[in-house]
């Protein structure tokens, strides 16, 4: 019974929850995109666990459960989403190919998939299940990052934010509608 958390408080439930519901799939998350009804499903037994009442009954609540798991500085009460934890287990492994941080797995990766090519512009058509998992996320990776342009050679000109605080295929919607190569680098853009 003291596992169902019928005795519990609603703060020793959400330590709970973070500590061993979520954790136990870390590792899976960390290697896998784990597809949205298994998210759906943690998210499901989550609720359960802390609304749960007496016995089988489930308490009456007038949160949603999503506003819920938002981080606590946003009225949340912090409780980790498998979702947002799976796109930011993935999005580290491109974090650390991006910044050369790895030893063997960093060299395999760069011969098998990159080959020579900046991570921007590795073929997504192809590879194990880890590498489309990973690469998927690149928009999520884009979104939080800033390019230091350099030579251009490996900054996308229309998806990198590399002029202003926004990329310029959002900027200007209608060029890139009529771009003949979205994935062009500065380099190439400022030589064609």
């Amino acid at each position: 019974e003291p596992c169902k958390g019928r005795w519990l408080s609603k703060a020793a439930r959400v330590i709970l929850i973070n500590s061993s519901l979520v954790s136990l799939l870390w590792f899976l998350m960390s290697f896998y995109s784990l597809h949205e009804t298994l998210h759906q499903e943690v998210a499901k037994y989550q609720s359960r666990f802390f609304w749960a009442g007496e016995g089988d009954k489930q308490k009456y609540h007038m949160v949603s459960w999503p506003d819920i798991c938002n981080p606590k500085d946003q009225g949340g009460l912090g409780i980790l989403s498998s979702r947002r934890m799976n796109i930011a287990l993935l999005t580290r492994w491109l974090w650390r190919i991006a910044n050369g941080e790895g030893g063997l797995w960093l060299t395999i990766i760069q011969n098998k998939y990159l080959r020579g090519q900046p991570l921007a512009f590795c073929q997504r058509s192809r590879g194990s299940q880890f590498w489309q998992a990973v690469i998927q996320l690149l928009p999520v990776l884009r979104i939080g990052t800033s390019i230091s342009v350099g030579s251009g050679s490996s900054t996308l000109f229309w998806f990198d934010r590399w002029l202003g605080d926004s990329p310029l295929a959002a900027r200007f919607p209608g060029l890139f509608a009529i771009a003949t190569d979205p994935r062009i680098s500065v380099e190439r853009a400022l030589i064609d």
